[in-house]
């Protein structure tokens, strides 16, 4: 509070179903007790009469207080109702306001719509009024961006409250919206858009707000800027990375995400990922992990996956995703006596498209053994014969079932692992 005196503060929503409570060291002599949360309707006079809450007056002449009944100390206003009666302006009235004292007021928009809501304080010019500074927006335009699904039009605002400082700022009283595509800078003002709020996006773009005081001078915050993606427009890719270890059994997927460079440039990479796999090997595939806001997926077994990305709360129809296939094999073995790694198999069979033949080769390309995943494995040898150290390679020929792919009976995979002596 800036200086002693009462304080009447309207609050204009725009047709909005805006309510509010006010807390603070409000003095005086009309009280009304009510329960902690006002839920339960207060006591006018004691008679254990209540009135509801949504039938708390809104009259700037006799203002509502409320008692904590908890603890007997916050003294609140309130208000639950608007109607077009009174221009959807609710009044409060702050009585005795004290220099220094924090009087706090919370608003809450019902209607879950865009507007504008102002705290206006409105008897300045009245005997023994006080004086407070209303502002309750941040200079400027709130976001720095809105993705949207498509939900055309957009309602979009900014403000340039004017501040006591030092220095001191006038506010800005009259405005002009522009418009330029995403990734240029070539503004054009959009004809009528002279209010703080521009309730007619319908297009991706970059829109910047201007604000001018009284004597036509650009106010100092002024210009601001958002820009507005349809993200349901898109066109992105989904690459990844998978990490491993020898003979650990589990993988790590890192999804990767490429889109438009201007996309990017502006700050739309609010994607989230969800991990599916196939469980049965059928060609359909069940989600393994819920969508997350990491790319990164730790403890993955081997297996065939989808992995799913979409833009942060858009609908499942606007994702893109691609199918990968993990197989588990060690990058080396150790055939020498020892008792560890002795054989060289693929991991965790249980887990891989089955059937499946394996072949090894030298590096020559001589066939050296054929497996089975669920055998021993190879033991490093060939005709009974040791085979060097050296690097090998192996194919493996997943025989499809028929009815993953009518066009693909057989999927090969191809790599190498060290053998180790």
């Amino acid at each position: 509070m800036d200086t002693d005196g009462d304080n009447r503060l309207d609050r204009d929503e725009r047709q909005l179903d805006v309510d509010f409570i006010a807390w603070g060291p409000f003095q005086t002599s009309f009280i009304i007790n009510c329960d902690d949360e006002l839920s339960r309707g207060c006591d006018l006079n004691g008679d254990g009469d209540n009135i509801r809450p949504a039938e708390c007056v809104n009259n700037a002449d006799e203002p509502d207080f409320y008692i904590d009944d908890e603890d007997n100390t916050n003294i609140v206003d309130c208000s639950y109702a608007r109607t077009s009666d009174d221009n959807f302006i609710e009044t409060f009235t702050i009585p005795n306001a004290q220099t220094g004292e924090f009087y706090i007021v919370l608003i809450t928009n019902f209607s879950d719509e865009a507007g504008v809501i102002q705290l206006e304080q409105t008897n300045l010019g009245e005997d023994g009024a006080g004086t407070t500074d209303c502002s309750v927006l941040e200079p400027g335009i709130p976001q720095d961006r809105i993705a949207t699904c498509g939900e055309f039009p957009l309602t979009i605002e900014g403000r340039f409250p004017a501040s006591t400082g030092p220095p001191a700022v006038p506010a800005a009283e009259t405005f002009q919206w522009s418009r330029a595509d995403l990734g240029d800078t070539n503004f054009v003002d959009i004809p009528g858009a002279t209010f703080p709020f521009y309730d007619n996006v319908t297009s991706n773009g970059i829109y910047r707000l201007r604000g001018f005081d009284a004597s036509g001078i650009e106010v100092p915050d002024s210009p601001d800027q958002v820009s507005v993606l349809d993200v349901s427009q898109i066109t992105f890719q989904v690459g990844y990375t998978i990490t491993e270890e020898s003979f650990a059994g589990s993988y790590t997927i890192t999804a990767e995400i490429s889109t438009d460079p201007i996309v990017e440039a502006e700050g739309f990479t609010d994607f989230e990922y969800r991990l599916d796999r196939d469980v049965n090997m059928d060609g359909n595939f069940v989600e393994s992990r819920p969508y997350q806001s990491s790319p990164i997926f730790e403890g993955v077994p081997p297996g065939d996956y989808r992995i799913v990305a979409r833009y942060v709360n858009c609908p499942d129809n606007e994702r893109t995703s691609v199918d990968i296939m993990i197989l588990g094999y060690p990058k080396y073995f150790t055939p020498n006596g020892d008792g560890f790694h002795e054989t060289w198999n693929l991991i965790n069979p249980e887990d891989q498209p089955t059937p499946a033949l394996v072949y090894i080769f030298d590096r020559h390309g001589k066939l050296l053994k054929q497996l089975n995943p669920t055998g021993a494995g190879w033991d490093g040898t060939y005709n009974g014969n040791l085979m060097p150290s050296s690097q090998y390679w192996f194919r493996v020929e997943f025989n499809e079932q028929s009815d993953r792919d009518p066009n693909r009976g057989r999927r090969v995979f191809a790599g190498s692992f060290s053998l180790i002596r």
